[in-house]
């Protein structure tokens, strides 16, 4: 897994060095440099599977648009360098410096000027098939899907570009029969669909989903119902005639179960759409997955998101350790403040034994208690 990444004259940070756990939780005010950390990584990621980063850094397409040189480079940078360094293993570690020169700024392609380290990043989840990319912008509100065979069967990708999750349907039929971890209860493996249904359920109760492939093997169709017990279930609901957010949050649910140990997972917003009861859900099954071995970075603006994470550290020390996740597996990072010169600035909020913060930054999802302040 990777454990730390070091980010110098990228965007808005000048310099920042944030700690990488099994579950990493980004948070923060709105363009203060949550992003911009994920962002570095899809770069890394992107450049190396365009056969391109022994050269360089490719800013733009498949996982992420950038622009140009200038929209990468940190505007009051002392010199014209970008660095991302990352750590993973016992104590491996590769640095990437890039050069941007001066008469290159219009230009999408910053070449490397240097490269320190052993090399066996690619051996990293984060440079193989072993890795999904779940963006804020993915698809919802759909019932028909493309087909990609090579980023479905051969790559084991849920997208094929900007993390927007459209070939979840694709994928939910090759592999709806595939054992995945159980994270219901027992220790039987569970069959995908069976699994997803249970989960999406946990979202909006009763509901079912099916997948078929269309008659021109072109396409895949999914479709959606409701089954109470004693009553006439009801099929073949498209997804534009349900709640948002169960279409919405399928790419999240089927990339976490269909995840193994040591797969990395970087999806931003898993709480979109959701109802905040919906939200607790999910992030339940986020910190059962980064427990269980899957490496998870979430960006998120959800109080639910977090205190779900909370509660799991107290249930882990409560239970010794048979449910919840270890407090020494997550990190929390705040961005709620700027350094001189608008750089971000990020504070790591820690979680205690009994589910509280250590330290509770102002800012920190302390809305509500502001409101409620107002009110009585």
């Amino acid at each position: 897994m990777l454990n730390n990444i070091t980010i110098d004259n990228f965007k808005c940070h000048q310099h920042t060095d944030l700690e990488l756990k099994p579950l990493t939780i980004l948070t923060g005010i709105n363009g203060f440099g949550k992003s911009s950390v994920i962002q570095s990584l899809l770069l890394l990621r992107q450049s190396h599977i365009k056969g391109l980063l022994p050269n360089g850094i490719d800013l733009n397409i498949p996982l992420v648009n950038i622009g140009i040189v200038d929209d990468a480079l940190y505007k009051f940078a002392s010199e014209p360098i970008i660095k991302f360094s990352i750590c993973y293993g016992e104590s491996k570690r590769d640095q990437f410096v890039f050069f941007a020169e001066e008469k290159g700024m219009t230009d999408s392609f910053i070449p490397l000027k240097e490269h320190i380290g052993d090399g066996q990043y690619t051996s990293e989840s984060l440079f193989n098939n072993n890795f999904q990319y779940i963006s804020a912008l993915r698809v919802g509100g759909h019932s028909v899907f493309g087909k990609n065979t090579i980023a479905v069967t051969k790559e084991h990708q849920i997208s094929s570009e900007m993390g927007d999750g459209e070939l979840v349907g694709h994928f939910l039929y090759e592999y709806q029969n595939m054992p995945t971890h159980n994270f219901i209860g027992g220790t039987e493996d569970i069959p995908l669909i069976e699994h997803v249904k249970y989960w999406e359920q946990k979202i909006s109760k009763g509901i079912t989903i099916n997948v078929e492939q269309s008659s021109d093997y072109t396409r895949y169709v999914i479709k959606y119902g409701y089954e109470w017990e004693g009553g006439r279930p009801i099929q073949n609901l498209r997804a534009e005639n349900i709640g948002y957010g169960v279409s919405y949050a399928l790419p999240v649910i089927v990339a976490i179960l269909s995840a193994k140990k040591g797969d990395l997972i970087i999806i931003e917003n898993p709480e979109a759409h959701l109802h905040p009861d919906a939200q607790l859900e999910l992030g339940n099954l986020i910190c059962m997955a980064a427990q269980y071995g899957v490496q998870i970075i979430i960006e998120t603006h959800s109080d639910h998101i977090v205190n779900a994470a909370q509660i799991a550290c107290k249930q882990f020390h409560d239970t010794d350790g048979k449910n919840g996740i270890s407090k020494n597996n997550v990190a929390i990072h705040y961005f709620g403040s700027r350094n001189e010169g608008l750089a971000a600035k990020s504070e790591q909020v820690k979680i205690q034994d009994d589910g509280s913060v250590e330290y509770q930054p102002k800012g920190f999802f302390d809305t509500i208690e502001y409101s409620l302040n107002q009110l009585y």
